[in-house]
């Protein structure tokens, strides 16, 4: 911290109202104020002098001191990182947020475990990667273990780019299912070095058949063991309600309501008797004030069922700290995949398809005598917006599951014409080494629905 910042922070200091002034009446306030202005304007130079000297020389012989200044950069690069996400920056703002200071070197790469944002059911770790020689580093293949066992939780990770500049703040986010969060855990890292930054809009796939999946050379593995303060993980709110309602024709029921720190969950169940299975919403909650809590637009937004297709919890910001009195859910879209549709039938020789989603159309069946590319379009939900739009198990005609690990999207066809369609995105995948000429692709979805009236639902 230079001297202009350290007189900026005194000065800021005045906007902050003595507990004395609390009781004035706003013409008082704004008399009391000036005046305390005007007498600090008038300082003589020598005392402002000394105060700025003692702030140097506090910091300079107290290393506690010197530290907390030099943690204030990443807390504004953490508070950069989240600007999107309305419950994280709540969250930093009510400082919820627990400092780790963990590091590790490791030949010339050093990572850094800053700060986490933990809750009873997600873990959010910020990092960071430091060399004096690369400029670029790759973060790969992030896990988390328990401590006292090798067993890898069953836990949903998301870590966003995974290639950014040395120091750049980096986070990595750990949705729980079922199990609350432990009091601590392992969270292992392989990190790579690269020689610039990689974007995957860049890469052309000549051949998606050719392409096999191999893990990269010079990993470096971190570990860390991370423990986590009660008065975080405790934190949360369960709100049971057992509330039927029909959406669309189809008959569920609002189970229950979690409000976390980090994220709010809306647990759903269905009516054995509905022809479809819900797969996603569109939807907002709403507290008294009109404070709005959006559907999570950049991370997991839903969590399924083991025993089904059904998505049965669905994620919106989180209205915890703001202390509502009365919530209340809006539901303005969904998505059902029907149950007649769980499986389509694809004739690869003919380039036809008998039934497909709702807005998607099969583009390209092409044999290269070992494996079918196909291509499929889609219209878009969203300017600039993909979504998915088949599982990655397929079938031949006598049943045998098949699987395939590599697919690309986009809004171009990746083909030596490189066409474009306006408001159509592109989704291509290779069923490799499948001599069939039929395939049963598994939808992700079978149709949209934007209801004329929002079904309002009652939390408290």
């Amino acid at each position: 911290m230079n001297r202009q910042q350290e007189y900026d922070n005194l000065m800021l200091e005045l906007e902050d109202i003595p507990n004395e002034m609390m009781g004035m009446s706003a013409k008082t306030k704004a008399r009391a104020r000036k005046r305390k202005i005007t007498r600090l304007a008038t300082l003589p130079l020598c005392v402002v002098f000394t105060m700025l000297l003692t702030i140097t020389a506090t910091v300079n012989i107290f290393p506690t001191v010197a530290y907390a200044f030099e943690r204030i950069p990443v807390l504004r690069q953490i508070a950069l990182a989240v600007n999107f996400n309305p419950s994280l920056s709540d969250a930093i703002e009510h400082e919820f947020i627990q400092r780790i200071d963990m590091e590790q070197t490791i030949g010339d790469i050093t990572m850094r475990v800053e700060y986490v944002i933990v809750d009873q059911r997600q873990l959010n770790i910020f990092y960071t990667l430091n060399s004096p020689v690369y400029d670029y580093m790759s973060s790969w293949q992030p896990s988390i273990r328990c401590v006292y066992e090798e067993t890898h939780l069953p836990v949903s990770i998301s870590f966003g780019s995974h290639t950014l500049e040395s120091r750049a703040i980096r986070q990595t986010v750990v949705n729980f299912f079922d199990e609350q969060m432990p009091d601590s855990l392992v969270f292992e890292m392989l990190v790579r070095p690269v020689g610039a930054p990689f974007y995957y809009a860049a890469v052309p796939v000549p051949s998606l058949a050719e392409f096999e999946p191999t893990i990269p050379d010079n990993l470096t593995s971190f570990t860390f063991t991370l423990e986590f303060d009660p008065a975080f993980t405790e934190q949360g709110e369960l709100i049971y309600l057992s509330q039927h309602f029909v959406l669309d024709g189809q008959h569920m029921v609002l189970d229950s309501v979690e409000i976390f720190p980090t994220h709010m969950r809306v647990n759903l169940s269905a009516d054995p008797g509905n022809t479809a299975w819900l797969r996603s919403l569109h939807f907002f909650a709403e507290n008294e004030r009109g404070g709005r809590f959006d559907t999570i637009s950049n991370g997991i937004s839903a969590f399924g069922s083991t025993d089904s297709p059904a998505m049965v919890s669905h994620i919106l910001h989180s209205p915890f700290f703001a202390q509502s009195e009365r919530l209340t859910i809006f539901i303005e879209e969904v998505v059902w995949l029907d149950k007649d549709m769980e499986r389509v039938r694809v004739d690869l020789a003919n380039e036809t398809a008998e039934r497909l989603p709702q807005d998607v159309f099969l583009d390209e069946a092409r044999w290269d005598g070992q494996s079918w590319h196909l291509s499929f379009g889609a219209f878009e939900r969203a300017e600039n917006h993909n979504h998915q739009l088949f599982s990655q198990t397929y079938f031949n005609e006598a049943g045998d599951e098949f699987m395939y690990n590599v697919w690309s999207s986009g809004m171009r066809f990746h083909s030596s014409s490189e066409r474009y369609t306006p408001n159509v995105f592109f989704v291509q995948f290779a069923l490799v080494d499948f001599p069939y000429d039929v395939v049963y692709l598994s939808p992700s979805y079978s149709r949209l629905t934007r209801l004329h009236e929002p079904v309002m639902l009652r939390v408290r």
